[in-house]
């Protein structure tokens, strides 16, 4: 258990060493962002966690295939596992759904950045 928090914690630093530089919690809205900038951090990590319990599900299936009872529970292993890819596949898609139908999708920039034009010498 604490080795697991401690590679947690491990991989949320960058998100709160930045939230600390800019005063993200602040506010709500800061707050709100920091949760976003964590849960982004995690979604791949929980997608690889259910890839190889997938493939150890594959393994368990393969390599105890004489023992029917032991290949019984490692084709378990491997639908849980695709059941979990399956459900956080759905879900990603139906948030960036309602992101995009809403308008509030994270890609969008609320103030860009105006890039001046550069002429060339021989046209002025």
């Amino acid at each position: 258990m604490k080795k697991s928090l401690f590679v947690l914690g491990a991989f949320l630093t960058p998100a709160i060493a930045l939230g600390q530089t800019s005063n993200v919690t602040k506010d709500a809205g800061g707050l709100i962002n920091l949760f976003g900038v964590i849960v982004a951090q995690l979604i791949p990590i929980a997608s690889m966690l259910a890839i190889l319990f997938f493939f150890y599900g594959l393994a368990v299936y393969i390599l105890k295939a004489g023992d029917p009872e032991k290949a019984a529970e490692g084709k378990s292993i491997m639908i849980w596992g695709i059941l979990a890819l399956f459900v956080m596949v759905s879900i990603y898609g139906i948030i960036g759904f309602l992101q995009r139908s809403t308008g509030t999708d994270e890609g969008a920039i609320s103030n860009p950045v105006i890039i001046p034009d550069v002429v060339p010498a021989s046209v002025q």
